[in-house]
């Protein structure tokens, strides 16, 4: 969500609600068509997995003969836009969103995620493991271990072979700190 926010695309539509001009003492946004969108109501919303959010209902004074009301709603005929807003998600979001701004964790977000996306990449391409055979967390975990140690082997006998062929070495114990990924079947 951070990444997608920062967009251009994001922050130059109109039709977001956060791009709106909110105005905390009368606790109304204002719409592109300069329309007082007003606190309504509170809701709160139960997901399937029992999760309780408390939601502030905004609806739009007047969206008739609004010009933009195709781009900016989906309300029928006759109904207002309504917007919602989750207060405790919103200063989460601002939370998340100034320590992201700061440069070290900048610095560390931009990083390419190099680590780790190979692997699976050659984990999904090659080994053709897209999806887990076993169900239960312990038994993923085994399965998974034994995925990356058949990868860990493949770079083991790759450099192995390459380090005796380039540099005449003998294969010592401590060429082994490229391996990642150890998992140990309990």
């Amino acid at each position: 969500m951070y990444e997608k926010e920062q967009k251009k695309k994001y922050k130059q539509n109109p039709f977001h609600p956060d791009n709106w001009m909110y105005d905390e003492e009368s606790d109304t946004y204002t719409c592109p068509n300069q329309q007082r969108v007003t606190f309504r109501y509170r809701s709160v919303r139960t997901d399937k997995t029992g999760f309780k959010r408390e939601l502030k209902i905004y609806e739009c004074e007047n969206c008739s003969g609004c010009p933009f009301r195709s781009s900016c709603t989906k309300a029928k005929e006759g109904n207002h836009r309504k917007v919602m807003v989750n207060e405790k998600w919103e200063r989460q979001k601002e939370y998340v969103r100034a320590k992201l701004s700061e440069e070290k964790a900048g610095s560390i977000f931009r990083q390419p995620k190099m680590d780790v996306e190979p692997v699976f990449g050659f984990l999904k391409a090659n080994l053709r493991f897209t999806r887990f055979s076993v169900r239960g967390k312990s038994k993923v975990e085994n399965e998974m271990g034994i995925a990356l140690m058949a990868v860990n082997l493949r770079k083991y006998t790759a450099n192995k072979d390459q380090l005796t062929k380039n540099n005449g070495e003998k294969w010592k114990k401590e060429n082994l700190s490229w391996l990642k990924f150890s998992f140990f079947l309990s």
